[in-house]
């Protein structure tokens, strides 16, 4: 699961959350805050608290990573051929 904007994560979460079998109050009691708050936290408000965010997340069950943009525009997506000397190069541009 990619998560680039507040809108697509408020979806995977959303998406996660329905897939639990869990409501939002549910979720909502659990993290400590108001059912309103995941609803906007579902819509993809770029304005909420990222520790509550964090703990939402937590109690879903789902983590977060953060990667580096140069590093994944040159990756590939799973599944399709690499590229080795592409790699290799990349590499050594790096070191």
């Amino acid at each position: 699961m990619y998560a680039r904007t507040p809108i697509e994560l408020g979806a995977l979460i959303r998406e996660r959350r329905r897939a639990l079998g869990r409501t939002q109050q549910a979720v909502a009691d659990e993290v400590g805050v108001s059912r309103q708050w995941i609803v906007r936290l579902e819509a993809g408000r770029n304005t909420l608290e990222l520790g509550l965010v964090m703990r939402t997340l937590g109690v879903l069950g789902l983590t977060m990573e953060i990667n580096d943009r140069a590093v994944s525009r040159r990756a590939m997506p799973p599944g399709h051929p690499i590229d080795l000397d592409e790699v290799i190069a990349a590499v050594r541009r790096d070191s």
